[in-house]
């Protein structure tokens, strides 16, 4: 039976623009100070965007993971800390990035080194965090996290994250969050999804699902 995935959406996003901006990274040219600036900008927002999804999970996510796996919650939480301290590492390596490098590729190797790191968390939360709630939560509990996680926020905040994620979904994964972050008939749905989605996204999605389940 399938269960309700709390984690893997949104940290495909995050991978997705970890890697981009890696790349984008090592391609920077030097000389170019206003694709510096514009470079060290982007990871600062990706710094702090990072910042907040761990204490969205720490607030909505955590509390379930303390009653039934203490252990791995305490060890998230930890997890979480660390992460912070290295952001906030990544933010200064970005700032003097854009003054002036002394080291043009001192950004590049940064961003790579943060990347793998996180990429070992999102394996823990994904690979152990995951199945535990799967196995001791009830599919009402499951929602319960979701469901108070959008109530937190303004409908622009929902619409903006959901816009964000749903490129770097598969074609289930859309249709599920069409269908629980999106409100309205199925003709603006489907507006909203051809606007945002790549061609060959919104072929895949129309491909996979029936027109009416998804709007388009």
């Amino acid at each position: 039976m399938n269960r309700l995935d709390v984690y893997t959406a949104v940290h495909k996003m995050q991978r997705a623009r970890l890697f981009e901006l890696t790349v984008e990274a090592g391609k920077a040219d030097p000389a170019d100070q206003v694709a510096a600036a514009r470079l060290a900008a982007a990871v600062d927002a990706m710094a702090a965007e990072l910042v907040a999804h761990g204490e969205h999970e720490e607030r909505f996510i955590h509390p379930l993971l303390r009653i039934h796996a203490p252990r791995l919650a305490d060890t998230l939480d930890a997890a979480h800390v660390e992460l912070d301290a290295r952001l906030g590492q990544l933010r200064t390596v970005a700032a003097a990035h854009a003054s002036g490098p002394e080291d043009p590729n001192g950004l590049y190797r940064a961003l790579a080194a943060f990347t793998a790191v996180y990429l070992e968390h999102l394996a823990v939360e994904e690979g152990e965090a995951l199945p535990a709630l799967w196995e001791r939560c009830s599919d009402e509990e499951l929602m319960g996290i979701l469901v108070s996680f959008k109530g937190s926020r303004s409908d622009l905040e929902n619409l903006t994250s959901l816009i964000a994620q749903l490129p770097t979904l598969n074609p289930v994964e859309m249709t599920h969050m069409a269908a629980v972050g999106l409100s309205g008939s199925a003709s603006q749905i489907a507006e909203l999804l051809a606007s945002v989605l790549e061609p060959r996204h919104l072929g895949a999605l129309r491909a996979s699902q029936p027109a009416e389940t998804v709007g388009v």
